[in-house]
């Protein structure tokens, strides 16, 4: 949570006209439901994002008055920070019936701090392309702390009742924080409220508030569900919910995100730490936009569950993972029918048992050993054949004790780093990538001698 010791400040509207351009296109930045925002910079060297309210028929003095002292009051790092605000009346003189009269006009202006980025919805992209998943999820879980300090931070909850991609900003660090709350409802209790006019995004409204104008802080819930939802699965993530079952969205959804993490990484426990994330964030959303607003969790819920996947998540990546076998070997030791002087050739079977390519580099005493095809990169499920010679020796060792080792070295290769299956593998690049080490025993094996024949 923030903490800021200065508070919002009173600024002149013509120190605002003068650092907007007068409210110059130039300067315009969007406009919304409750006015238009264009940016300034303060004579401090400060970027504001200024939004000049519209006239807004039943919104009088008291209750502008309320609703803004409330906004005075949120400090959190995930929602827009009011730096100052607006409120003037002037006499100007208009003509009526051909006659020059005063008449009082207000101008309002709210000042929130200028977020860099822009709004979510210009980052939108389904999960073959655009933000990466740490990126999405950290976008994901700062809105729902934002929205939890909105409905728990105070004993007056606010209930945002427009959120929506457009609605929230990115900073520069893509730190979310939510805007556009210059007119939210501020209610004492966290009872049900009946409200006359329909306001809001449709697609981002729940059922119970389109049907009968009940507010309440699942209201909020809802709209979340469907921006996680946008966030994970893109655009058209919502759509493609309401055409299948939960856990066929499920699958097919976290199906996509598997290929993109498994692309982008060739650390096993991060891709499934990663896919787990994706499974929960899909779960909760769904739960989220639940028609019976009873089966909706709380905002806090949400947050509590998301603080558990994060402590799993960490657990899952500071295990030491255990290894995965990519390659079976066949035979497992090398054996050589030695004879003096001789070269004698032993042949070693490398099967790929996954559904991964996998890299190899073989390794031994190349003085005493040669190898042919001492490395390579094995499409899922293939084999390969090494054949290792053994150079001719003037001698046999002591009692056929041989002490040498063959050794293989392999590891998983995303299909983005190579572009066929004929590279050059390296032992120091395999190193890098914490690949398994497979370690045979090479044995000396006498050739068996005929029988000697005993004379009558």
């Amino acid at each position: 949570m923030e903490d800021k010791s200065e508070g919002p400040r009173d600024i002149s509207f013509a120190l605002l006209e003068k650092i907007t351009g007068n409210f110059s296109e130039k300067h315009k930045l969007g406009s919304g439901g409750y006015g238009e925002v264009y940016k300034g910079v303060m004579p401090t060297g400060e970027e504001i994002a200024v939004k000049k309210l519209y006239v807004i028929p039943g919104l009088d003095d008291v209750q502008f008055k309320k609703e803004f002292n409330n906004l005075m009051k949120v400090h959190h790092q995930n929602v827009v920070r009011l730096v100052g605000y607006c409120y003037e009346t002037k006499k100007k003189h208009i003509e009526r019936n051909g006659e020059f009269v005063f008449s009082n006009v207000e101008e309002r202006a709210l000042c929130f701090e200028h977020v860099q980025l822009g709004s979510l919805d210009k980052h939108i992209s389904d999960e073959s392309c655009g933000l990466d998943w740490d990126t999405r999820y950290k976008i994901i879980k700062g809105i729902c702390e934002g929205l939890n300090y909105l409905h728990n931070g105070s004993s007056n909850p606010i209930y945002h009742l427009d959120l929506k991609p457009s609605n929230i900003l990115l900073d520069k660090s893509m730190i979310p924080k939510i805007a556009d709350l210059g007119l939210s409802r501020f209610f004492a209790t966290t009872k049900t409220h009946i409200t006359s006019q329909i306001k809001g995004t449709l697609g981002y409204m729940p059922p119970e508030y389109i049907e009968r104008r009940q507010i309440t802080k699942k209201f909020d819930v809802f709209s979340l569900g469907v921006i996680i939802i946008d966030i994970i699965a893109g655009p058209s993530g919502y759509s493609k919910c309401a055409e299948m079952t939960s856990q066929q969205f499920i699958e097919l959804v976290q199906g996509n995100w598997k290929k993109r993490l498994h692309a982008a990484t060739s650390r096993y426990a991060s891709q499934e730490a990663d896919s787990l994330q994706v499974k929960t964030c899909l779960e909760i959303a769904l739960r989220c936009i639940d028609k019976d607003r009873a089966k909706r969790p709380t905002i806090s819920d949400i947050v509590d569950k998301m603080n558990e996947i994060d402590t799993l998540k960490m657990s899952l990546l500071s295990k030491r993972p255990e290894p995965r076998e990519f390659l079976g070997f066949d035979p497992l030791e090398l054996r050589f029918p030695f004879e003096t002087n001789k070269a004698i050739s032993c042949v070693l079977q490398l099967t790929n048992k996954s559904d991964d390519i996998v890299e190899f580099y073989a390794n031994t005493n190349k003085k005493k050993y040669q190898i042919h095809r001492d490395q390579g990169v094995m499409a899922p499920w293939s084999r390969c054949y090494v054949i290792v010679t053994l150079q001719p020796q003037g001698s046999a060792p002591p009692n056929m004790q041989c002490d040498d080792m063959f050794f293989v070295r392999s590891t998983r290769v995303r299909e983005t780093d190579i572009g066929s299956l004929d590279i050059n593998v390296t032992e120091q690049h395999l190193e890098k990538q914490m690949g398994e080490v497979k370690s045979l025993p090479i044995v000396f094996v006498p050739i068996p001698q005929p029988p000697t024949s005993i004379a009558d």
